[in-house]
């Protein structure tokens, strides 16, 4: 199968996915380490996952790491403050900036644990991709290829 979907991967999936060898986020790292989707991630993202790795999470930092290496995320530039503002009315800054990111990048979709603010009301409506949790996202990328399944 040749085609990539582009995923956005916010920093508490990419975490969550290092953090457990199971579960929906793992799957999703999987998927991106066998090149089935294409991990994309803002240069904020990578900042976050190396300071909340080196704080919370220290003996996983090499095994973080390695993994990375075999991601070959596809990293983006951070958004300028202008493009962020629409963004502003309904997110905090971070994530505001965050969620700009993905949508300027053109993703098919935004994965997060974050679901208190990326879920909030009046969020979706800035995007044009599902923003999901995990499990979500692999019920979703079923359904995209379905159609390919023989």
């Amino acid at each position: 199968m040749n085609i990539q979907y582009r995923i956005f991967f916010d920093t508490s999936v990419y975490i969550a996915g290092v953090h457990s060898l199971g579960g929906a986020a793992r799957e999703l790292l999987n998927l991106a380490e066998a090149e089935t989707i294409r991990m994309v991630v803002s240069e904020e993202i990578i900042t976050e996952i190396d300071r909340v790795m080196a704080g919370k999470f220290p003996e996983l930092l090499q095994e973080s790491r390695r993994l990375w290496k075999d991601l070959k995320p596809e990293v983006i530039p951070n958004p300028r403050a202008d493009q962020v503002k629409p963004f502003l009315e309904k997110l905090p800054k971070a994530d505001a900036s965050i969620l700009c990111s993905a949508f300027l990048a053109k993703v098919s979709m935004f994965v997060t644990w974050n679901t208190r603010d990326f879920m909030a009301h009046g969020v979706a409506p800035l995007v044009d991709f599902p923003i999901v949790v995990p499990g979500d996202a692999l019920k979703l990328f079923r359904k995209w290829i379905e159609p390919f399944l023989d």
